[in-house]
């Protein structure tokens, strides 16, 4: 990562704050400028899971989505969303 400390810093930040209630962080910026990749490496580094959807259908979306879920919690079976 290059010249991000500010941006890592605040993303840590945020990752480690310990509220009471949920939280809501919005990130912007132009397009392709690494957004996607601090958060990628923040969600490494804290053990979290995300996941990013390509255009595609909602159903095929949603079953991406169970995939993936079901996988990051070692679930044999993926899990299937109706909505």
């Amino acid at each position: 990562m290059f010249d991000r400390d500010f941006e890592w810093a605040e993303l840590s930040r945020f990752a480690t704050y310990a509220a009471p209630q949920a939280t809501l962080g919005v990130i912007s910026g132009r397009r392709r400028q690494g957004k996607t990749f601090l958060l990628d490496a923040l969600t490494s580094a804290t053990g979290g899971f995300m996941f990013t959807v390509t255009e595609t259908t909602e159903a095929d979306a949603l079953r991406q989505f169970g995939g993936a879920l079901a996988a990051y919690l070692g679930e044999p079976v993926p899990f299937r969303f109706a909505n």
